[in-house]
């Protein structure tokens, strides 16, 4: 029998699989370890994958630096360590990528969700559980990959007869979407936990955020809420993104060459050298930016943050400042431009360090967060939130609503709605009381 045994260390998880003989004795022992880097060259980054020999694997290499050569960066950093699990399963279970069975690709979902099992051959001592859409996630990638490298006939690409109905706003005819025979079986999520930021939410929220944090975090939740921007719209912000004219207040949302991959602006153009700024492309609404409408007061309060936290006179804050906030200029070359939301030393707030404040805050608020899997991501609760004000008290429809949310397709806008259980058992109150007005013999 063989025991697979998950381990970690600096370089990231690794793999002990350890043969037992039939007395009980371990008569042999191997290091399954595949190991990832990433490296710039002539201002390009690229990634590879090596395998426990620390050769690099040519067809990874391929695959995420030319294949997915206009990714985003997270998107590619996605794909590279889907692939490195992947690696690991081949290599643990001494399978070929071209050969797998239906079965293979049961054992490898299993795997990758961290279940530890014994079977006859194989016992499995895994320490790290990945949730349902980060394996759905995986599996798509290896598709994309396994489509890359020509294997046309593998399970992971053959489609069932069953399908699903997708109804779009647009056409009167729903389209036939067909499942692939190796599906991981989908399940609902519990509705009862929030997935948005309500009025009464916010409120608490700021409540906590005025008594024991800076204005920096108000106007960071104030920017998520009112404007529905990504976290990663957010803290991409520069100072000339923020434009005041005589038509109102806005934002400019796009990418720098600068910009670190927790600053991406999602839907909007990625930036592989400076040169793509003076294309048109970069400077077409809706494919190289985005605009959104800032109020009044909300720039106000941005101002005031700016000139409250830009401005220290520690060594350690303005040798940071010179070196990691400034940013790209995309507008006029010859201008300083910053980063508009920064840490305490004088760098680009990461998305790591605003995570870990903002769970302080939803707990200080009373409001509930993954203590074991962080499947609901906090941050984009506030963009749910503006999407459901929107439904709920402006009762704009679904055209308006992929409008404001910045979507280019009307699907995507469907995922927002996501009563709790209270706001159902309310409707469903509402819709009987309903009934028994139109037809109160009902009521006897």
């Amino acid at each position: 029998m063989y025991l697979i045994t998950e381990r970690n260390c600096h370089d990231g998880i690794y793999y002990e699989k350890s043969f037992f003989s039939e007395e009980g004795e371990i008569s042999s022992k191997e290091i399954v370890h595949f190991r990832n880097a990433k490296l710039q060259y002539n201002g390009i980054e690229y990634v590879f994958l090596y395998d426990t020999e620390m050769n690099p694997i040519p067809e990874t290499f391929d695959y995420l630096n030319f294949e997915l050569q206009d990714a985003s960066p997270n998107h590619r950093y996605t794909a590279l360590t889907a692939l490195k699990f992947l690696y690991c399963f081949l290599e643990l279970y001494s399978l070929k990528l071209e050969s797998l069975s239906k079965n293979d690709i049961k054992n490898l979902y299993s795997f990758l969700q961290g279940v530890s099992k014994e079977g006859t051959l194989y016992q499995l001592n895994l320490a790290t559980s990945r949730s349902h859409s980060t394996v759905k996630t995986y599996t798509t990638l290896y598709r994309s990959f396994i489509s890359y490298l020509g294997y046309k006939e593998s399970p992971l690409l053959q489609k069932s007869k069953n399908y699903k109905l997708i109804y779009n706003d647009e056409s009167d005819t729903p389209m036939k979407i067909f499942q692939y025979d190796t599906s991981l079986t989908d399940y609902k999520t519990e509705i009862s936990t929030p997935r948005y930021i309500s009025i009464a939410d916010l409120k608490e929220i700021l409540t906590v955020i005025r008594n024991e944090y800076s204005i920096r975090e108000e106007c960071i939740v104030r920017l998520m809420f009112e404007n529905g921007l990504r976290l990663g719209e957010l803290l991409g912000l520069t100072n000339e993104d923020i434009v005041v004219n005589e038509k109102g207040n806005y934002l400019y949302l796009r990418n720098r060459w600068s910009d670190s991959p927790d600053q991406l602006a999602k839907g909007c153009m990625n930036i592989k050298n400076k040169q793509q700024y003076k294309v048109k492309a970069y400077r077409t609404k809706d494919i190289g930016y985005q605009i959104v409408y800032l109020s009044e007061n909300l720039l106000k309060k941005i101002n005031d943050y700016v000139n409250e936290f830009h401005l220290n006179d520690s060594n350690t804050f303005q040798s940071n400042y010179a070196r990691f906030t400034f940013a790209d200029s995309v507008e006029n070359v010859s201008n300083d431009n910053f980063y508009i939301f920064i840490n305490s030393i004088g760098k680009p707030l990461s998305g790591n360090l605003w995570g870990k404040t903002l769970r302080e805050i939803f707990k200080k608020a009373g409001l509930n967060v993954d203590k074991e899997q962080r499947e609901t991501n906090l941050s984009h609760r506030f963009r749910h939130g503006y999407a459901m004000f929107m439904v709920k008290y402006k009762k704009v429809d679904a055209h308006t609503l992929k409008m404001l949310l910045r979507h280019r397709n009307i699907n995507s806008v469907k995922h927002y709605y996501r009563p709790t259980d209270e706001e159902i058992i309310e409707k469903r109150t509402d819709l009987v009381n309903s009934i028994y007005d139109v037809i109160p013999e009902l009521k006897i």
